[in-house]
This record gives structure tokens, C-alpha cells and sequence, in this order.
């Protein structure tokens, strides 16, 4: 459940849903509470926010605003360039509000409304998680892409926003889980018949990982006794050297693999 600690604009608002939980909304264009004179002369729908005629219920007016945006709270900042899998996570429900039994659905009387009472079975409202990325700064992040379901992104800060729209003034979307996932993609480096000198050799990898990944060594005409450590283990390499049953250094030929996470990006 989401606790939309973030920005919102002037279309959104928050509210809760029938399960009580928070939701987040797009707002309506006029408040009851905004109203001025005689509550008891007022004319329209109070479920819709107060400002629909209801002097020909057949010509409905609604009120609710077509567009919003909410900004997370939570950002992303890496410590270099990678390439980043984003994906979204959206819990919402849609609600039609003319859909209620005091709107008389374009009646005049409860028994003439129109079938059926559960409300319309198409909802044009919706909404959508986007996000933005530089590789310099948050401050810099101003435009924004969709995030259909995984989505890779290249870029070293991040940033994230909601847009609920709605294609009908008198339908919106509840959103009350709002998330976004990301994750480094895994991969593997690795190299064939190197010779390491008896001094030692270090091994760089083509790309940097995110952090430091895992090494296996495959070495090759070991005699009884020979070994090889590995130091300086970073994530964009290692040194490796071998020594024989006396601890003296030699020259081997080895293979190497890696495993690990993220693509450091070279520009």
C-alpha cells in the first residue's frame, strides 16, 4: 500500500477507497466545500463535487479533471553510468461517478434509472508509472518515458512520476499501490589461454560491474604443489598469480570467468 509521500499537482488529490485505503485521484474542478449560498438551494450532484445542473439529469455534466501527475519521493542515484531494467507496479481501481443512485443514472425517479446499477462496464480512466534519467544530476531530469512492463534505461540518476488521465469528465482512477522495481541485468566476462607472468598479471574486464562480481579460474598444466591467489579483487578486476610447492612465483596459462551484475557504460 502506497503512502504517496511525494509531490502532487493541482489535478491530484488524495482520498480512500471502500477497502480504506489510500488512494491516489484525479481532483475535481470545484469542491463542495468550495461553494458559495444556501446548501439547501444548491443544485447538483454533492458526490461530483457540487457543480452539475441537475435541471436536465439526461445532459449530464462532469467535473472531473482529465489529467494529473504525482513525483515520487524515492529517486535513484548510482554511482556511474549503467544500464538499468525499470519496471512498474500499479494496483488501481476505476470509478464511475455518475454511477449513483442519487444521480439517477439520467433519471428523474430511482425506478427509471438505467440498468445496470454495478456501473458501466467500460472505464476510460487510467494510469501509468514514468520515468526520466541524466547521467549528471537529479536537477536535470525534465522529460519523462512510459514504462509498458520492463523497460532498460541507460543513465546514472533517476527519477520517477504518475499519470492518471481520465477520457470521460465523470470517470477516474483509484490508485493505491504504486511501485517501481529496478535491477541490474546479470552477465558474465570472460577470457581463454592467458598467460600470467611469474610476477603476476592483472585482468581487466571490458565493462565494469556494479559491484564486485565472482571469479572462476580454470588453470592449466598445474604441478603437485602449485597454487594461485587472487588480489585486488574490484568490479572492474583482479590480479591473479601463480606459485609453485616452494612459494616461488611462476608463469601459468590460465581461463577466467566472471559473474555479476550491471553494465557500466564507457560513455
Amino acid at each position: 500500500m502506497a503512502n504517496f509521500l511525494g509531490t502532487r499537482d493541482s489535478s491530484t488529490a488524495l482520498s480512500t477507497d471502500n477497502a480504506g485505503r489510500l488512494v491516489l485521484i484525479l481532483d475535481t474542478i470545484t469542491q463542495t466545500d468550495s461553494l458559495v449560498g444556501n446548501l439547501d438551494s444548491a443544485e447538483g450532484f454533492f458526490d461530483l463535487g457540487g457543480t452539475d445542473s441537475t435541471s436536465n439529469p439526461t445532459n449530464f455534466n462532469g467535473n472531473i479533471k482529465s489529467s494529473g501527475e504525482y513525483i515520487f519521493s524515492n529517486t535513484l542515484s548510482l554511482d556511474a553510468i549503467y544500464d538499468l531494467n525499470i519496471g512498474a507496479i500499479i494496483g488501481m481501481s476505476a470509478e464511475d461517478e455518475y454511477d449513483l443512485f442519487d444521480s439517477g443514472r439520467g433519471a428523474s425517479f430511482f425506478e427509471d434509472a438505467k440498468a445496470p446499477f454495478d456501473g458501466s462496464p467500460e472505464i476510460q480512466c487510467g494510469a501509468e508509472i514514468l520515468v526520466g534519467s541524466d547521467n549528471t544530476s537529479l536537477d536535470n531530469i525534465t522529460t519523462f518515458s512510459k514504462i509498458a512492463q520492463q523497460k532498460t534505461i541507460k543513465g546514472r540518476f533517476f527519477k520517477f512520476k504518475c499519470k492518471l488521465t481520465s477520457e470521460d469528465n465523470k470517470v477516474r482512477s483509484k490508485v493505491h499501490t504504486l511501485q517501481f522495481t529496478a535491477n541490474f541485468e546479470r552477465r558474465t566476462e570472460s577470457g581463454e589461454d592467458i598467460t600470467a607472468s611469474a610476477s603476476g598479471t592483472t585482468i581487466s574486464y571490458t565493462n565494469s560491474f556494479f559491484a564486485i562480481p565472482s571469479i572462476g579460474i580454470s588453470a592449466q598444466g598445474l604441478a603437485t604443489g602449485d597454487y594461485y591467489q587472487i588480489t585486488s579483487k574490484t568490479k572492474d578486476g583482479f590480479t591473479i598469480r601463480f606459485f609453485n610447492s616452494s612459494n616461488t612465483g611462476i608463469s601459468k596459462t590460465f581461463d577466467y570467468q566472471v559473474v555479476g551484475f550491471g553494465l557500466k557504460s564507457t560513455s
